[in-house]
Formats: structure tokens, C-alpha cells, sequence
């Protein structure tokens, strides 16, 4: 397993005397971790989100709580951030949403356009412009415009099998994931690159198909934690009540493996520390050849 600190995936964390990550445009993709943890927030991790970007086009995939924050923290307005997608509704994936919404839509340089996709996400915008109708009145009539929020969001919300399109030169199809909550992964391709983000899931044999050959594969980790922040018998009913939800490193392993991805960074982490021997034999078991990145916030990789 790769040490963290690594010339392929270097922390972006942002420093007066630093210049933004997203001062240098890639030539192809490049993901960051904004969100590495998982619903129970600890110090250094916050909830679930992950940014693909494509040379001077933004896809956030998830906005868990504390994703703004870790934007702009990394030099990037959300207001640059057109794309909004969900691979589930759980409050540790969209509890960010209203602010990623609202402070990237306000003002004469707000966003002009937004699409929003992903299973429930008419619902999510429905709820949100009713709740929040005063609030988006108000800042109307100081002059926002109403492009980004009240009008031209175009929503595709996830109700099939299978989904296919395309955003700003990027092809993304979605499949649906085995968890609580109907769940979609995602994959990216563009220029003969690809990006996979895979939502929250269990083992399921059409996930390695669907993420064949990936150069990035972003995938739930919450099971290689050692849970050591609580007592070893809670950490012991976490894990057993866990199976059923999210991935165990075996599993998560084999689906890489499988797949034959290039990089695999392992997020949504739980409670704890990564537990590195897990993930080295989980991954040496099924003979993985590629680079395996454990994730933190604010964390860059490309291809």
C-alpha cells in the first residue's frame, strides 16, 4: 500500500504562500477526496465527496457535511461547479448540498447553470427551493439572477437500470449499487481516460465489468478501519452490523482486482485508523497490481 504522501497523489491542502491546486488546468482527469469519511465525522475527515475534473470542467460527485469548506479550502469556488451528482440521498452524501446550492448560485458572479443528477434528485431540488423560498427571494431580489437555482437547472433524475450521458465533453454512465438506498456508481470517460467513483455498496458481480480497465477507481472503504476510537466490542458490532451496507476489504479487493484498475483510493473511511495489514492482504490475496491510495481530504490524483 502507498504511503499517503506520494508524487502521484500529493495533498492539495492550501496554504497562504501556495498557489491553488486549480491554478494548473490538467490535461485529462484529475480526482480529489474533498470528503474522506464517513457519517460519524472525526477531526480531518469530513463526510463523503469526491471531485472529478476534467481539464477546466467540474463533476462533484456527493456533498457531505463539511465539502464546501474543503473547496474553498483547496483554492475552488463552488460557484466554478456546474455539475452536482449523487450516487445516493444519505445525509452524510447531501448534507452540504444547500450550501453548495445557495453560496455557489448567489451574487453577480454566481453560477449560471446547474445540473443536478442522480436518484432523487428532482425531489432534492423540489424540497429545497420550497424550503428555502424566502431565502432565495430575498437574495433574487438583491440581484441575483435567478439562472442556477430558480431557472436553467436541468435535472436528470435516475429512475432506470442503467443511465448514459454526456456533460461538458465527459461520457458518465451510472449502474445501480447494492445498498440501504438506491444507489448508483459512476464512471467517467474522456480521451481515452476513465474515473470510476463507486458509491456506497456490497459485493456485486456487475461492478468490475462496469469499472473494466479504470485508471482511478474511487471506492468505499469504510471497512478497512480499525475502529479504535470506540470499544472493541462496539468496533466488533459496528463491523458485523456494517456487512450488509458496505464492502469488506475481501470484497472490495476483488472487485478491484477484477476490474483490473490502475489506481484504487479507498475512502469514506470509518471511525479510526486504516488498518494497513487488512488491506495488504486483502489485496495481495487476489494478486492486485495496482497502486492502492488510502484517501484524506483534499487529496489530488490523476492518472
Amino acid at each position: 500500500m502507498k504511503e499517503k504522501k506520494d508524487k502521484q497523489a500529493s495533498s492539495a491542502g492550501l496554504h497562504p504562500e501556495k498557489p491553488s491546486l486549480f491554478q494548473k488546468v490538467p490535461d485529462g482527469f484529475r480526482v480529489v477526496t474533498v470528503g474522506s469519511g464517513s457519517p460519524k465525522t472525526e477531526v480531518g475527515r469530513n463526510a463523503p465527496s469526491t471531485l472529478v475534473q476534467f481539464k477546466d470542467k467540474y463533476f462533484l460527485v456527493d456533498c457531505g457535511a463539511g465539502a464546501t469548506s474543503t473547496l474553498r479550502n483547496i483554492g475552488l469556488p463552488v460557484r466554478n461547479i456546474t455539475n452536482m451528482l449523487f450516487t445516493h440521498q444519505h445525509v452524510d452524501h447531501n448534507g452540504d448540498f444547500w450550501t453548495f446550492f445557495i453560496d455557489g448560485w448567489q451574487g453577480s458572479i454566481g453560477r449560471k447553470s446547474l445540473n443536478l443528477t442522480g436518484p432523487g434528485v428532482q425531489k432534492l431540488y423540489d424540497t429545497t427551493v420550497d424550503f428555502f423560498k424566502d431565502d432565495l427571494s430575498y437574495r433574487a431580489r438583491l440581484g441575483t439572477p435567478k439562472d442556477g437555482a430558480l431557472t436553467n437547472v436541468n435535472i436528470t433524475d435516475f429512475t432506470e437500470n442503467q443511465h448514459s450521458l454526456e456533460l461538458d465533453g465527459v461520457q458518465i454512465t451510472a449502474i445501480p449499487v447494492p445498498h440501504t438506498a438506491p444507489t448508483y456508481a459512476y464512471r467517467f470517460d474522456a480521451d481515452g481516460q476513465s474515473v470510476v467513483v463507486s458509491g456506497d455498496l456490497v459485493y456485486t458481480e456487475d461492478f468490475a465489468p462496469f469499472a473494466k480497465g479504470v485508471d482511478i477507481l474511487v471506492i468505499d472503504g469504510m471497512m478497512i478501519s480499525d475502529f479504535s476510537t470506540v470499544s472493541e466490542q462496539s468496533a466488533e458490532s459496528l463491523r458485523e452490523g456494517l456487512k450488509g451496507s458496505h464492502a469488506t476489504p475481501e470484497a472490495l479487493a476483488k472487485m478491484a482486482a477484477d476490474a483490473g484498475a490502475k489506481k484504487v483510493v479507498l475512502t469514506h473511511l470509518g471511525l479510526g485508523k486504516e488498518d494497513k495489514d487488512i488491506v495488504n492482504k486483502s489485496f495481495s490475496d487476489v494478486n492486485f497490481q495496482g497502486e492502492i491510495i488510502v484517501a484524506e481530504d483534499g487529496l489530488a490524483i490523476t492518472p
